[in-house]
């Protein structure tokens, strides 16, 4: 982490460094004032972003549209330009020229930009495209096909733009795209992610984005701006530079195709996944300021990373690792677009029906190409339906295809805008259509043929103690392989293993343990599972030769410590047995756990019975100074429970100083409990290492005087 913070702080000193000394007149900016508003902007900009986006969420609505919400609040056009102390031209003044902020600040949300492409290229699963083939390429072509349609007809026909122009292939490449980041969010919510549907989405969705940034690329290098009269002297002079463009993409695939495996091997040898991933994120910005140089969008050299380091073993651990980085980089991508909109603009008619006819236009060309071929490759009615809703949200791709845009001079402040419009309005509307056709349950495909084909080896286990140890173990043994693990944060246990091709998913439950792997490749996954549940049976036999320290179990008797927790709000007079009738330790214990079943403390009597015994006939819990505390961790119990029982006479219970138990801590805690279990064990020895307070606890007539006595 210090290495990642150490970067960042490199990078942003470089962002402010260079832009600053750039600006014209620079004798009479205060560099050091400039770095503090800069500073200051992106604190409250980053504050802005996660409550805009919390609000959004409690919406059901994308974070995306929050965040952007969030920029056009701290516009320049609105509170931006407010006078602040310190700040008598406002946090976020506007800016001369094409941006309407500062170019340190567009400098950020570049950064964001380039790693929040890298990080989706590193979600793509190649595998992905080759389960839904041909369906998958299908749908993304018959949806292309009409965004592109589309794409081109708003800007010729209603805006006027000859067919020739430049800002075509943007508003093409902007129809084109997607939101992997809306439609996953959505389906994972649902958990339809895993549907025929959902991977269809995503399949043609990352086949869609890919075919957006190839327009973009073209639309860097090829047309001209405006008149059509002109094409002919734009195109010679930059058919040049298209090819070189060309053969920088071309060349660019290559090298990051070839050398990612080999750069991912080396640091699985010789490096940390801490340093890979900043070394990964510096060559993405190498790689994204060439490919801009050469009249290739950076965003694309970007993707191209991504995709790369998403065919090698190391993307997992990889796209971890860069999260931290791009939660701090992306919401400024987005405020900053926000930013960059002026609401009073974005409201009036030559902006507003535009975009909007744009989003219903190119929303409406999605459904239907993508639904045409959905149904005819296995899809039902309902199935193409959601697939086509799926495709219809632009987002992260269509936003920086704007941005682009508008950085490099291809388009003006107001196509922004009304680009800006397009993506708010197919977000905002396509968002609850797509909840609510996954709403419906009913199965969208005509036949099996959904079915993903894995292999499952299984096992399950007496207690979720064993699983965690069995999932250690399978864990360690795959690290030793080789394998990168990388744990996703679902609501389930799911690790995902990866070794060059080989790709094993392993899920836990607090019984069972399943690894999902390719048919060909179940062979090493019961290989690996039957030599970790041997070494672990060996391990466990070998616990019986530990013997447990008597010293130290006479520190834990005696109380060492200071008196950390409140026994008060454990102890519940009802279930005080002032005396105990029993007479020997098991008939002790059964009868502490008959009053917290009969007080209503108990999911299930004989499981928590059960669970005592058995610890208690592992090592004793008699103490000293005639103090018994049986105890265990099961699920026969949703919280803590306490019973105590007094004895004057006596109970046998094998304690150290071989002195009999007149008071019996019964505990019974939840086995997935976070509350102070050990706590309370070490907390009643320390309250009753004092003789007099013993001797009045036992000399208790009723469980008032007996609370009275200890606390």
């Amino acid at each position: 982490m210090k290495s990642i913070r150490r970067f960042l702080t490199a990078l942003g000193l470089l962002g402010v460094a260079f832009p600053v000394f750039g600006l014209e007149g620079i004798q009479h900016v205060s560099i050091a004032h400039e770095v503090t508003r800069l500073i200051v902007q992106l604190g409250v900009i980053i504050l802005a972003a996660k409550a805009a986006g919390s609000v959004a969420k409690r919406l059901k609505l994308p974070s995306l549209l929050g965040e952007v919400t969030a920029g056009l609040v701290l516009s320049p056009y609105a509170l931006g330009s407010v006078a602040l102390p310190g700040f008598s031209d406002g946090l976020v003044p506007l800016a001369v020229g094409p941006f309407s902020v500062s170019v340190q600040l567009y400098g950020f949300a570049a950064v964001g930009a380039v790693i929040h492409i890298l990080a989706v290229g590193l979600e793509s699963d190649p595998n992905l495209f080759a389960r839904m083939r041909p369906r998958g390429i299908a749908i993304a072509v018959g949806s292309s096909a009409a965004a592109l349609f589309v794409g081109v007809l708003v800007p010729v026909v209603v805006m006027g733009f000859e067919i020739g122009d430049r800002r075509v292939l943007f508003f093409a490449a902007l129809s084109v795209s997607t939101s992997l980041g809306v439609q996953a969010r959505i389906m994972s919510s649902q958990h339809r992610i895993g549907t025929p549907e959902g991977a269809a989405i995503v399949g043609s969705s990352l086949l869609q984005d890919g075919l957006a940034i190839i327009v973009l690329a073209i639309a860097m290098a090829v047309g001209p701006i405006g008149d059509a009269s002109e094409s002919a002297v734009t195109f010679t002079t930059a058919l040049p530079v298209a090819l070189i463009a060309l053969g920088v993409l071309i060349g660019g695939f290559i090298l990051v195709v070839v050398t990612a495996p080999r750069v991912a091997r080396s640091f699985r040898d010789h490096g940390s996944p801490t340093v890979f991933a900043i070394i990964a994120i510096a060559i993405t910005l190498i790689v994204s300021g060439v490919f801009e140089t050469f009249g290739v969008a950076a965003i694309i050299g970007a993707y191209l990373m991504g995709l790369a380091f998403s065919r090698t073993d190391v993307a997992d651990v990889l796209e971890e690792k860069i999260a931290p980085v791009s939660a701090f980089f992306v919401p400024v991508l987005y405020v900053v677009m926000g930013m960059l909109i002026d609401f009073r603009v974005l409201l009036t008619p030559e902006v507003l029906l535009p975009g909007i006819a744009f989003a219903v236009l190119s929303g409406g060309a999605k459904i239907i190409g993508a639904g045409i071929p959905a149904l005819a490759t296995g899809f039902n009615r309902w199935g193409a339906l959601r697939v086509g809703l799926g495709t219809v949200p632009r987002g992260e791709i269509a936003l920086i295809i704007a941005a682009v845009g508008l950085a490099g001079g291809f388009l003006s402040p107001s196509v922004f805008k009304i680009m800006a419009v397009m993506v708010v309005f197919s977000v905002a509307i396509g968002s609850p259509a797509i909840a609510a056709a996954f709403r419906n349950r009913t199965v969208g495909t005509r036949g099996e043929w959904g079915s993903i084909e894995t292999a499952v080896t299984a096992l399950d286990l007496p207690s979720e103690e064993l699983t965690e140890l069995i999932t250690a173990g399978i864990l360690r043994a795959a690290e030793q392989e080789g394998f990168f693990v990388h744990r996703l944060e679902l609501a389930e246990t799911l690790y995902r293993m990866r070794r060059d091709d080989l790709f094993l998913s392993l899920r836990r439950t607090p019984r069972r343990i399943e690894i999902e792997s390719a048919p060909g490749d179940a062979g090493i996954a019961k290989t690996l599972l039957y030599e970790v549940v041997v070494h672990v049976r060996d391990r466990v036999g070998r616990i019986t030769e530990v013997v447990v320290p008597e010293e130290l179990r006479r520190d834990v008797a005696a109380g060492a410590g200071k008196r950390e927790l409140a026994l008060a709000a454990y102890l519940d007079e009802s279930c005080i047995v002032i005396p105990l009738a029993g007479q020997t330790k098991e008939d002790a214990i059964r009868e502490l756990v008959a009053r917290l079943d009969a007080e209503g403390k108990l999911l299930d009597h004989d499981h928590v019975l059960a669970a005592v015994l058995e610890r208690e006939a592992s090592v004793s819990t008699g103490m000293e100074n005639g103090i018994a505390i049986p105890h265990a961790k099961t699920d026969g119990v949703s919280q803590i429970a306490v019973a105590v029982g007094v004895s004057r006479e006596g109970i046998e219970f094998n304690s150290i100083d071989e002195k009999p138990a007149h008071l019996v801590f019964l505990i019974a805690s939840p086995i997935e409990s976070r509350g102070p279990h050990l706590q309370l064990l070490a907390s009643i020895a320390t309250h009753l290492r004092d003789e007099d307070i013993r001797s009045r606890a036992v000399e208790a007539q009723s469980a008032q005087e007996f609370i009275a006595a200890i606390l």
